[in-house]
């Protein structure tokens, strides 16, 4: 087996920064911001300047090591809050940046939701013409659930009368 060239940052193989680069785009953009300050002022005070080096560093001080179960940080029960910490980061990233784009098409066309519904057609049947006339492949359950969310002043997902 070939030896492992040491790595200035700790994470010796290109997979490993690989993943803590992925690990750092899936935070939440304060976290990031936070973490991107770190490693700036990481460079500026080195004498070799070595950005990519202070940003894997940074990285792996917020926490990365901690979640992966590595020898740098390896978690302890004094430790928990930097999980909460990133469980945190990541579900506000997964909250706030991610628009769906079949919720966005859906929309475009809710006055035609609207209307088929009003005719007393039921979503199963509204989902099945999405399908095969617009090619929209949606299920009936989330257009009863966008229902629900966009008119509530229906009752039990039924058309007024």
């Amino acid at each position: 087996m070939p030896k492992l060239a040491i790595h200035p940052s700790g994470l010796n193989t290109a997979k490993e920064r690989a993943r803590a680069l992925r690990w750092l785009s899936g935070l939440a953009e304060k976290d990031r911001e936070r973490i991107l300050t770190d490693a700036f002022s990481a460079c500026a005070t080195a004498t070799p300047a070595t950005p990519y080096v202070a940003l894997l560093g940074a990285i792996r001080r917020f926490g990365f090591d901690t979640v992966r179960r590595r020898g740098f940080r390896a978690a302890g029960p004094e430790q928990f809050e930097n999980f909460q910490r990133v469980r945190e980061s990541r579900a506000r990233n997964l909250r706030n940046e991610r628009p769906s784009p079949l919720r966005d098409k859906v929309l475009h066309r809710w006055a035609l939701v609207r209307e088929l519904h009003g005719q007393g057609l039921g979503f199963r049947l509204i989902a099945r013409y999405f399908s095969k006339q617009l090619r929209i492949s949606v299920s009936a359950s989330y257009l009863r659930k966008m229902w629900r969310e966009l008119e509530p002043a229906t009752e039990n997902g039924q058309p007024q009368q």
